[in-house]
C-alpha cells in the first residue's frame, strides 16, 4: 500500500519525466490499465491510450514546454498539484490552429488518484486555457477591445 507521500512523489515524477522530459514510457508503466481521464483532450478518449496520446500531442505541439510544480497536497489516495506550464506556440496551440510564435503560460490544478500499488487510476485537471488564448492573441479579454 503506497502512502500519500509516495503518491505525491509519483505525481511529481510523472510530470517531470513525461511532460518535461518526454519520457512517454514512464506514463505507460505508471497509468493503470483501467485508467480514467476525466478531462480528455477534444476528440480524445478518456482512457490510458487517450492520456498517452494527449501527452504525445502536448510534447509535439509545444517542444519547449516546461511545467513548474508549485504545490502538492496528498491525502489518502488523492494528490492535488498546482503548476504552471510555460511554452512557445510553434506548432499551433491546439490541433488545427495556426502557430502564433508567441510564448504562453497556463496555470493548472490537477488531481490524481492512485491505487494501493502506486498506479495512477484517474486524473482530472482544470486549466486556464482562456488566459493562454488571450496571451496568444486568439481572443481578447471580455470587456476589452
Amino acid at each position: 500500500m503506497t502512502t500519500p507521500e509516495e503518491n505525491a512523489a509519483i505525481a511529481r515524477e510523472l510530470i517531470q519525466r513525461v511532460l518535461n522530459e518526454g519520457d512517454i514510457g514512464f506514463a505507460e508503466k505508471t497509468l493503470s490499465e483501467d485508467y480514467v481521464e476525466r478531462t480528455p483532450m477534444p476528440g480524445g478518449t478518456p482512457d490510458k491510450a487517450g492520456a498517452i496520446a494527449m501527452f504525445q500531442m502536448m510534447r509535439s505541439q509545444t517542444p519547449d514546454m516546461h511545467i513548474d510544480v508549485h504545490d502538492v497536497i496528498a491525502s489518502g489516495d488523492k494528490v492535488a498539484v498546482h503548476s504552471t506550464l510555460k511554452g512557445t506556440d510553434t506548432s499551433g496551440f491546439m490541433p488545427g490552429m495556426d502557430p502564433t510564435g508567441k510564448p504562453f503560460t497556463v496555470e493548472a490544478i490537477d488531481v490524481f488518484t492512485f491505487d494501493a500499488n502506486g498506479q495512477n487510476t484517474e486524473h482530472y485537471g482544470v486549466y486556464d486555457m482562456m488566459g493562454a488564448m488571450v496571451q496568444l492573441g486568439m481572443m481578447s479579454m471580455p470587456g476589452m477591445s
